[in-house]
């Protein structure tokens, strides 16, 4: 290791427009930005936008310190709290107790996937009906908000409240990308979506008042959890502070279930229908698969050609950021990094590298077949090989919940209905996002019922 002395700062990469950074590069294509910084300058290198100063690592050996990092070195919540805070705010990020954590278990995903495949299936033949074009961004849009919804707060929020924060969701997170939250002037999109914001924790609020005044609630499910944790013994005596607390944790545990999930769902969905021979493997499983069983998470495991299709296509668009704020001067790659500086990697870096997956561009999902993985088939997420959940200590908690409403939509969906492809999106957006790319246009089906 280099004595203190001895080490350099991070060589820097400077944009075209003074003051700006290199904004424009990011926007454009995120991915392709920091692989051509890593090809000037090495493994690690510094920009800024709009002024604050960003420090990329890339390579195997960066990134691994990069993940592997105590909590001492690098802070992942005021990460979060400085690139996202204006729009989402920062009392959204916080660290979440083992107890609530526990709600997001493996155990408690599993208990609630079947009601959960009956809600979706339920939602898709009330909303497709008989059939005819359909909208598939704004059906996976609500049908993830509805599915979200029911497992952060049981079955008591109503249709009607599910529908209204699936679109004030959607338009919150609209170009949802860490160059656009990173942009220092109050524009007329960022107050459209601060509106919403206001609008969402309002209605959850409301959600834990109706807990408190005595709403049944299940007692093993998450909203039950977070009332046990943010609120006193006596929850009639809860100040307006603490239910605005309880009301932060859900809104953050559906932000997070929502976020990159309804993309997800409908990305698998267009891939599948871009493959028809990779749907027709996916049909004929599951019509063994289900032949004798429920829609849930343990048919859903017993599924691999199902799986491989949905990690394909979330790590051809997955594009999120594994950032940190150092808490102390580190050393990466032979660099010092000052604290309070902004640190991470794309995914989309992992997700495309080519000594990890031959022909990385291509759609491929029997490439699994020949890797080691998991039983969600993905590859193990302490091989840092595959970064559609992060990577290192801080592994998403709700990976099985969102591998679960993923599953579920896509499978109720081309089980209950023939689908062919009328539109898709011209272009799906990296956008230096938080985590899966946007799509530019519109991705349109004809549905019929089976």
């Amino acid at each position: 290791m280099l004595a203190p002395d001895a080490r350099s700062s991070p060589p820097r990469l400077r944009g075209r427009v003074p003051l700006l950074g290199a904004p424009a590069a990011l926007f454009v294509d995120a991915i392709e930005f920091q692989r051509a910084g890593h090809a000037a300058l090495g493994e690690v290198f510094s920009t800024s936008m709009f002024g604050l100063p960003l420090t990329f690592v890339g390579g195997t050996e960066a990134v691994a310190r990069l993940a592997a990092a105590g909590d001492d070195e690098l802070d992942l919540i005021g990460a979060y709290r400085k690139m996202l805070g204006r729009l989402i705010g920062e009392d959204i990020f916080i660290e979440l107790g083992q107890d609530v954590l526990r709600a997001l278990s493996g155990s408690a995903v599993r208990r609630s996937s079947g009601p959960m495949a009956q809600l979706a299936t339920d939602f898709v033949r009330a909303r497709i009906g008989d059939g005819g074009e359909i909208d598939m961004l704004d059906l996976t849009n609500a049908l993830v908000m509805h599915m979200a919804c029911r497992y952060v707060c049981g079955d008591v929020l109503d249709p009607g409240s599910c529908d209204e924060l699936a679109q004030l969701f959607h338009l919150l997170e609209s170009d949802f990308s860490v160059a656009g939250m990173l942009l220092p002037i109050e524009t007329r999109s960022m107050k459209r979506r601060k509106a919403a914001r206001a609008r969402i924790l309002e209605i959850f609020e409301g959600e834990v008042r109706r807990a408190v005044a005595g709403a049944q609630v299940d007692p093993e499910g998450y909203m039950a959890a977070v009332l046990e944790h943010a609120l006193p013994t006596d929850r009639a005596a809860a100040s307006p502070e603490e239910i605005r607390a309880a009301a932060l944790m859900i809104m953050g545990a559906v932000f997070g279930a929502h976020t990159n999930t309804a993309i997800s769902v409908a990305v698998t969905l267009c891939d599948l229908l871009d493959h028809p021979a990779v749907l027709e493997a996916v049909l004929a499983e599951q019509a063994e698969v289900l032949a004798d069983a429920p829609l849930d998470l343990a048919t859903l495991c017993r599924s691999p050609q199902l799986l491989r299709a949905m990690n394909e296509s979330m790590r051809l668009h997955g594009n999120g950021g594994l950032w940190r704020l150092t808490r102390r001067p580190i050393e990466i790659g032979g660099h010092t990094i000052a604290a309070g500086t902004l640190v991470g990697t794309s995914m989309g870096l992992v997700n495309l590298d080519a000594q990890t997956y031959a022909t990385p561009a291509a759609y491929d999902p029997d490439r699994y077949t020949a890797m080691r993985v998991d039983e969600l088939q993905s590859p193990p997420v302490k091989d840092r090989t595959f970064g559609a959940f992060g990577l290192g200590r801080h592994l998403c908690p709700g990976r099985r919940l969102a591998y679960t409403m993923v599953g579920v939509a896509v499978g109720v969906l081309i089980r209950d209905f023939e689908l062919a492809l009328v539109k898709r999106p011209r272009a799906w957006l990296t956008l230096m996002t938080a985590g899966m790319a946007r799509p530019v246009g519109r991705f349109v089906v004809r549905a019929r019922p089976r």
